[in-house]
């Protein structure tokens, strides 16, 4: 025990230190967003999700105290065999259960799950249901404590619901089918959980995150569900080793061994009055019987030790797979969320090389037609100047003809031929 108890204690603080470390980054993670209620149109969209969550863990609590005690109640007055065991049974099973239903990440889904769960146990308790009798005379504290469980689920899902019209139609329409389809046979409370038919409409309602919240109250969450766990862990494995004891000894058989041990302590003691005033081979064979009977005791109570061992282990090891299946579910949506984020780089890198590509194209664009206008302009100023030499070339002896043909009558003095004799003389 002290072995299993370290383990224990080692698997708790183990948990505690992941949830410190996850609560440490819990800086890195985004708001959450609210859920799409598209396929929940009963659901106020103005609800919160953080205080439905602390209702369900709230009412998870309540469920155990109302059922551990009505249980152990009746265990404590019954006077049938069958009664005490299935009064345990309840207590046992029930609670586990519960909690199960109740500390779901999705409040609506643990909403769901926990309504429809405490509408079973309540129609197994009734007189139609597989466990109508189960308690005896004992029987109406039972559906008197089942049928408070529901009508503080259903006080639960007015706080979230539009109207009391919408609640019950919530109820007719989400919870009543499933019921009429998976009732629970017996005790055991061996069931379906109803979270894979509501897949759809939770895909539909907004991925994990949006509907868990952000990474700390996640870690907030897991620590309290830890605490509430380990505070309950003693107490729900001496209920399974009570019930492993019971199964493995029938109170009739008990009672046979105890008077058989009361016969065997009393002829026990009869042998040693009587070996006392018997020679000392009398007294050596006293001392074997009780050797043996010592030896026999510690036989029992190794094999006992050893069943509470394996118990012990079997939960242990059950808590080290649910730890396993949550990291495996954090590495999951970590995987996720970088796949995510490196495609929505890509995109966004393609996209800019995308325009920055079609700014070089419209800048080329751009520069040719420039070249284009310039080169026109430069070809028809050459062509200009180029015109302006050839019209230079061709006219010039014809500009020095005449300027030689008009020069010299512009410097003849009036009254005077051209020889440069007198008109009048």
């Amino acid at each position: 025990m002290t072995a299993t108890r370290r383990r224990v204690s080692l698997m708790l603080t183990a948990a505690c230190v992941a949830l410190s470390a996850v609560a440490g980054c819990a800086a890195m993670s985004k708001p959450p967003t609210r859920p799409d209620l598209k396929a929940w149109p009963e659901i106020r969209s103005d609800f919160r999700l953080e205080p439905l969550r602390q209702r369900m863990h709230e009412y998870s609590i309540t469920f155990a105290a109302d059922v551990d005690l009505a249980a152990t109640s009746i265990e404590q007055r019954a006077t049938d065999a069958t009664v005490r065991r299935n009064a345990m049974l309840w207590r046992v099973r029930a609670i586990p259960e519960m909690r199960k239903a109740g500390f779901r990440l999705e409040p609506i889904a643990a909403l769901i799950d926990t309504w429809i769960f405490a509408r079973q146990m309540d129609q197994l308790f009734s007189d139609d249901g597989g466990g109508a009798g189960a308690f005896g005379t004992f029987q109406p504290e039972a559906v008197a404590v089942a049928r408070r469980l529901v009508t503080e689920m259903r006080e639960i899902a007015g706080t979230i619901a539009v109207s009391p019209e919408t609640t019950v139609a919530f109820e007719r329409k989400y919870i009543a089918p499933w019921l009429d389809e998976h009732p629970l046979r017996d005790l055991t409370f061996v069931r379906e959980s109803p979270i894979a038919r509501f897949a759809d409409q939770s895909r539909a309602s907004g991925d994990l995150v949006q509907s868990v919240g952000s990474i700390a109250e996640l870690a907030v969450s897991l620590s309290q569900q830890a605490r509430i766990y380990a505070g309950d862990l003693p107490r729900q494995v001496r209920g399974e080793i009570d019930l492993m004891r019971t199964d493995i000894l029938p109170p009739d058989s008990l009672a046979s061994m105890q008077g058989d041990l009361h016969v065997s302590a009393a002829a026990a003691d009869r042998i040693a009055s009587t070996a006392e005033g018997m020679l000392p081979l009398a007294l050596n064979e006293r001392r074997i019987v009780l050797e043996e009977i010592n030896r026999q005791r510690e036989i029992v109570m190794a094999g006992v030790s050893a069943e509470e061992e394996h118990a012990v282990g079997t939960l242990v090891r059950s808590f080290a797979l649910e730890r396993t299946e949550m990291l495996r579910s954090f590495e999951l949506q970590r995987l996720a969320t970088l796949e995510w984020a490196t495609g929505e780089r890509r995109e966004a890198v393609a996209d800019l090389h995308r325009e920055f590509a079609e700014s070089i194209a419209a800048l080329r664009g751009e520069r040719a037609v420039v070249i284009n206008d310039v080169r026109h302009i430069v070809d028809a100023v050459l062509l200009r100047v180029a015109i302006f030499l050839i019209a230079g070339v061709l006219l010039a002896p014809v500009v020095a003809h005449v300027y030689v043909w008009v020069w010299p009558r512009r410097r003849r003095k009036p009254g005077t031929t051209a020889g440069g004799s007198d008109v009048h003389g």
